[in-house]
Order: C-alpha cells, then sequence, then structure tokens
C-alpha cells in the first residue's frame, strides 16, 4: 500500500521512569562496531513492533505524534491520533556487503486491520513463518486492546483474542511451534500471567506465570529452546532480575540480577544495563540489549549476554541518536537496531551492529 500524504506538526512525547544507576568510572568498551544500514521510507516512529518471516523482517505500527496525515494508494487512513497501522518489509543482502546504506530498501506491505489496526506499544513476534501481532494501545490514547492478528507475508487475518487483561507494554515471543505474551500494563496493574498461543486451533491457555518481578517495558532473548525475559520497570522502580522460560517444560529458571557477577558480591559498576524500553537481539550464541531509558534519560550503552555463561560485558554504545521504545531484531543471524524517539523527535533510521569489527564512527 503506497503513502501519498505526510506532514508534520509538533508535540512532545513523555517518557516513563525507573531507577537504576551507573557508575561514572566505569569506561564502555569499543568491542563491535555499529553500521548505518538506510532509513525508512515510512514515517518515523516509536513504539512499534517487529517479526521475521521467511528470512525476511517486518515492521509496523508504532507512535508519531507529529505526523498528521497519512494515506495509502485508495485514500485510507494509515494514521490517527499520531498512532500508525502500516507495515513494511526489509530488503536486504543475506549476508553483510560492508559498511554501506546501499541495498537496504523498504517495500510497503498490507497494513494492520480494523478499526484498532491503529496501535503502539503492542508485540509482535513470529511461529514460523508466520508473523503475529496483539495487545497495545489504541488511538483513542487510553483503550487498552486484546485484539490478535496473523499476517503470512501478504495477507492479515483476525485470530482468537488474547485471553489476559488488555494490555500495553508486553513482551510476545515465538519458539517451537507455539507463541506467547507475559507481562505489561493493563491500566490496572502491571501483569506477570503468561498466556500460550496454538496456531493449529487458534486457541490460548495460561500457562506458568513469570516467576520473579511483575513489569512492564521489558524485553526478551529467544535462543535455542527458552525464553530469556529482563529489564522493564514495575511501580516506577527498577527491575534487575532475569529469568529463562524452557519451551519443553514451561518452567522458568533464575538466571541472576543485571550485573556481571552471579554471587552475593554486587557491583555497581554493571548496573547500567537496567533500563526500560530496551531494544534486543540475538547474534549467534550471544543476545545483544541496547537503547532504552532510565529516569528518563536515554541509554545507548550496549551489553553483550553470553547464555552458555549467564554473563554479561560491554560492548560499543549504540551510535547516531540515543532513544527509546526503539525495534531490536535478528535476521539473517545479523542484528538491527532502528526507530525509536529521542525527546519530542521519533527517529526513522537503522543501524547493524557487527560485533567482530573494531568501532568506526564515520560508519
Amino acid at each position: 500500500m503506497k503513502k501519498t500524504v505526510c506532514f508534520a506538526i509538533t508535540v512532545g512525547v513523555a517518557l516513563l521512569t525507573f531507577s537504576c544507576t551507573k557508575n561514572p568510572d566505569t569506561p564502555d568498551t569499543e568491542a563491535g562496531n555499529w553500521v548505518r544500514r538506510g532509513t525508512l521510507d515510512g514515517p518515523a516512529r516509536s513504539g512499534a513492533v517487529s517479526f521475521v518471516i521467511n528470512d525476511t523482517a517486518y515492521i509496523g505500527t508504532g507512535f508519531n505524534q507529529n505526523v498528521q496525515t497519512y494515506k495509502n494508494e485508495h485514500g485510507d487512513d494509515l494514521i490517527k491520533n499520531g498512532f500508525l497501522r502500516d507495515f513494511w518489509k526489509l530488503n536486504m543482502p543475506p549476508v553483510s556487503e560492508g559498511n554501506t546504506q546501499e541495498n537496504y530498501t523498504w517495500t510497503q506491505v498490507e497494513e494492520l486491520p480494523g478499526p484498532n489496526g491503529f496501535r503502539a506499544y503492542a508485540v509482535g513476534f513470529n511461529i514460523g513463518n508466520i508473523g503475529y501481532v496483539g495487545t497495545g494501545m489504541s488511538a483513542d490514547r487510553y483503550t487498552m486492546l486484546k485484539d490478535f492478528y496473523a499476517f503470512d507475508g501478504t495477507k492479515w487475518e483476525q485470530k482468537a483474542d488474547f485471553p489476559g487483561s488488555p494490555r500495553q507494554y508486553a513482551v510476545g515471543f515465538g519458539f517451537g511451534s507455539r507463541g506467547y505474551i507475559t507481562t505489561g500494563d493493563d491500566g490496572a496493574n502491571t501483569q506477570k500471567d503468561n498466556y500460550q498461543y496454538n496456531p493449529e486451533d487458534n486457541s490460548w491457555r495460561a500457562v506458568t506465570a513469570l516467576s520473579g518481578t511483575k513489569r512492564q517495558g521489558a524485553s526478551v532473548f529467544v535462543h535455542k529452546n527458552k525464553a530469556y525475559v529482563f529489564g522493564g520497570y514495575s511501580s516506577f522502580d527498577k527491575v534487575t532480575d532475569m529469568w529463562a522460560m524452557d519451551s519443553a517444560t514451561l518452567k522458568w529458571e533464575y538466571k541472576g540480577n543485571l550485573i556481571n557477577e552471579l554471587d552475593d558480591s554486587r557491583d555497581d559498576d554493571y548496573t547500567d544495563i537496567c533500563r526500560q524500553y530496551g531494544s534486543a537481539f540475538v547474534i549467534g550464541d550471544y543476545g545483544y540489549y541496547t537503547a532504552g531509558d532510565n529516569r528518563g534519560i536515554l541509554i545507548s550503552s550496549t551489553w553483550r549476554y553470553d547464555f552458555a555463561n549467564n554473563q554479561w560485558a560491554r560492548r560499543t554504545p549504540l551510535e547516531r541518536a540515543a532513544r527509546t521504545k526503539a525495534l531490536g531484531f535478528s535476521v539473517h543471524n545479523r542484528g538491527f537496531v532502528g526507530t525509536g524517539a529521542t525527546g519530542s523527535q521519533a527517529m526513522d533510521d537503522f543501524q547493524e551492529f557487527m560485533p567482530n569489527q573494531t568501532v568506526d564512527a564515520a560508519d
């Protein structure tokens, strides 16, 4: 669906807060390099969703108060009160072709349907080669959503509603033949319940709730047969515990706090891992965590999580503008971060993290 109209007005974006501290004496280690990979053809945005199907990344929905009018080729609105419903797929080479923005282009696909297609702060994930989107905040700015949709790369189909309370800032992930939605904010409470979606019969069931602290604005790594949920905040306070769910047993295993040392010694050199609305992706046997905010202060520090040894290590900070509520995704075993917001300015750029390169600020 081709966009035809897009122009801006100026409105601010508020950031929610929680508390964590950073030791200013700890230098960032310049291990790895961030490389520009072009910009989204559609409007800039924060609070969008992404999923990967058939080795192709798709992104959509989100919020940009600065865009007043935006329509598809049929004249249908793609934005309402700042909330978007458009979707795009990323065209890219399967392997990195050096430090270039060429050959990274976007193709607009069918927008999320229905009167509540306009949304932000939803969840997106894939089960096999089908992408799913659900929950989030509607364009009226106060109604939480629980409707749920599947996308096959061409068309959307509405599925059974999420059975938990309508919510925003939840975590969604898929592994094996099932999908999951957990945590989030339903307007009355922060949650840690957990529901499993079965695409074979279009059904949901409650499964073991997340152990530890309830939270919203959390992040997730999916690696092999486990999903690792961490970060976020609860009642405007930091959430530092990390938990991994096994896809076979559906049980949660405590993985420690978000620090480098996992014994009784707590080193505050590492507490700047703590954040809300961070961006996460996986490359090989490591997870990477960057961007987000802390007490409304934007964070650029990047951390690598070693799944085998259950340890964090500092890596090169995200380059270009610091941001929160940005996308993080992996495709072709490569990690990308893009969109998000810095203050009142929504972002549309994308960067790839090259873990084995030496940092080069000119890339």
